[in-house]
């Protein structure tokens, strides 16, 4: 059903039976009922609040206070669609709210993955190649994440037996500029401009075609996200994500926080921030706040810094993620 703003408020997320076998899915920030075979629904819940703050959806904000009925809400219709299909497998869970918070949820089966893939144990260190990018200036220990480097006492765990690898990502920098706006940063069903960027610069992947993604940028050459999920590149000897949020203008070195709060983001308070949610015509100037890079800052993994297009190199290792397929490995092409 269309909103009479001509849009609805939506959010993308995964079922699948697997995950109530993860401890930290059952965490209490990740979920509302535990254990849960949603991933991570409390934060596709904040992000939905946000964007209804936003937009004036305040029936949708009303409905979106009780995350634990969002939740059996959400139970109850992947029963009944169960019951319909007769088999319980992963799926995508796409929910659209209109202004006057009526829910629509269409269900897509998704491919089988690892807890490890869903929620993986680190961003790996970039190969030997991927270090050679020119921002990188020394060499990342495998030992602790990438941060220092390996003395001369230091020496390597022995690697343990993991499942094969997921499907390689196929990733291209856009060739044009995605202008940021509030549908860039919150989530809604205008769109277009992700198909824009889709249709002039997708890349093939011959080995996996759904594995494929374009590398936006704004008006001010840099990155932001892609046009599917959140990007993580290694620069300095770790792993960061354009930041997301901050007014233009007001970014300096001056955001980077010494508690290490609000998610291990790089940022001061400002409208519209997690845990902030006003309205404000400042909403920030960067990609959509992805529900999968809020658990890897969260979770240590990684930081947000500003990313030069200028500084991208076509062969480098770059990380992407969202609140469906979880975490992957790609390599930018021509």
């Amino acid at each position: 059903m269309a909103s009479e703003n001509g849009f609805q408020l939506f959010t993308s997320l995964r079922y699948d039976p697997l995950l109530l076998e993860s401890e930290e899915n059952s965490r209490p920030n990740l979920n509302f009922v535990v254990p849960s075979p949603f991933y991570m629904l409390a934060y596709h819940r904040d992000r939905m609040v946000e964007a209804a703050q936003y937009f004036d959806f305040f029936e949708v904000e009303k409905k979106l206070k009780n995350g634990k009925l969002l939740h059996e809400e959400l139970a109850k219709q992947v029963k009944d669609h169960i019951g319909k299909e007769g088999k319980d497998q992963a799926m995508k869970l796409r929910l659209l709210f209109d202004k006057a918070a009526n829910l629509t949820v269409e269900f897509t089966a998704v491919p089988a993955v690892p807890l490890s893939t869903l929620y993986p144990p680190s961003l790996d260190p970039p190969n030997p190649e991927t270090q050679q990018h020119p921002a990188n200036t020394f060499k990342p220990s495998p030992l602790i994440g990438g941060f220092l480097t390996l003395g001369s006492d230091d020496s390597l765990l022995a690697t343990s037996s993991t499942p094969s690898p997921p499907p390689e990502w196929t990733i291209k920098l856009d060739t044009a500029p995605t202008p940021s706006t509030p549908f860039t940063l919150l989530k809604t069903t205008k769109r277009e401009m992700y198909d824009q960027s889709r249709a002039r610069a997708l890349p093939t992947n011959p080995t996996s075609p759904a594995h494929s993604e374009v590398m936006l940028y704004n008006e001010v050459n840099e990155l932001t996200e892609g046009t599917l999920t959140s990007l993580y590149l290694f620069r300095g000897g770790r792993w960061v994500t354009p930041p997301v949020g901050v007014p233009s203008g007001e970014f300096t070195s001056k955001t980077l926080k010494d508690d290490g709060a609000d998610e291990g983001e790089l940022r001061k308070p400002f409208a519209g921030r997690w845990g902030h949610s006003t309205r404000s015509a400042k909403v920030g100037a960067g990609g959509q706040r992805g529900t999968s890079r809020r658990w890897a800052l969260g979770s240590g993994f990684c930081m947000e810094e500003p990313v030069g297009i200028e500084t991208v190199r076509v062969g480098e290792g770059v990380w992407v993620s969202n609140g469906v397929r979880g975490f992957g490995f790609g390599r930018v092409v021509e």
